[in-house]
């Protein structure tokens, strides 16, 4: 008679559901699956998907019974994992959307705000625009495949039941500032041709008192900011390539902070 402990049947729900957690984690973070337009259903099929198929590689996993206060810790850590690298990759798409919106305001289209169903927010159009080539240009790169092997390198990276130093955490905070100076470089073509054009109507204005600014700057302003950001989306290509291959990067050297 084939008789199964309760040692050995924690033994396998925990093979299971520890990885199945940091999937979970980087799902909710992710850049591209976390949006609204994503059916939980699909997002909690996928992450089973990933989970049967990452088991059979996994590392030795510690012998901790999944129903203890130990268990449960490894359990939220691994959560707390996958949303770590999720967030790395998110904050390039962040990035954008900052940068989108800095370029929208020079431009006067501060106003120009719509409802985004994807992030249930008032968003710019200009920002709106610039995030969806960079979710066209995520796919194509194959950038999904990249963060499946970047997800599935960090069970070997960060083996389950191995924490995470304090530092580790404070890295990850830090890398958080690279929101604003991303966000300000990539506007820089634009916010620059956008600051001549602002010039040239202030020197106009101070040389002919009588010349109207309202008739004339704003079209001006928002024709300047068009084809400055038409002639800036090819050398958009690869600064975002660029942003994303340092978030991989990062996510894997994270995960192999030391401890202090």
């Amino acid at each position: 008679m084939l008789t199964i402990t309760d040692a050995q049947i924690n033994a396998l729900v925990g093979t299971f559901v520890w990885p199945f957690a940091r999937i979970v984690g980087l799902i909710l973070a992710d850049p591209l699956l976390a949006t609204r337009g994503v059916p939980r259903r699909f997002k909690a099929g996928f992450a089973l998907f990933l989970t049967v198929l990452v088991v059979p590689v996994l590392p030795p996993l510690p012998a901790v019974p999944l129903v203890s206060a130990e268990g449960v810790a490894i359990l939220v850590q691994q959560v707390l994992i996958g949303v770590g690298i999720g967030f790395a990759m998110r904050l390039v798409m962040a990035a954008v959307e900052l940068a989108g919106f800095v370029i929208g305001t020079q431009m006067g289209l501060g106003f120009a705000l719509f409802f985004d169903p994807m992030s249930s927010a008032q968003v710019p159009g200009v920002a709106r625009l610039l995030s969806i080539f960079v979710f066209l240009l995520f796919l194509v790169m194959g950038g999904m495949q990249v963060l499946i092997g970047t997800l599935v390198d960090s069970f070997t990276v960060l083996p389950i039941g191995r924490s995470l130093p304090v530092e580790g955490w404070r890295t990850l905070a830090e890398w958080g500032g690279h929101l604003f100076a991303w966000g300000v470089w990539l506007s820089l073509p634009v916010v620059a041709a956008l600051l001549v054009t602002n010039l040239a109507i202030g020197v106009m204005t101070r040389a002919s008192p009588q010349f109207n600014v309202f008739s004339f700057g704003f079209p001006l302003t928002l024709m300047v900011g068009f084809v400055a950001l038409y002639f800036s989306l090819p050398l958009l290509l690869p600064a975002v390539e660029t942003m994303y291959r340092a978030a991989f990067e990062f996510a894997l050297a994270w995960l192999r902070t030391p401890a202090s």
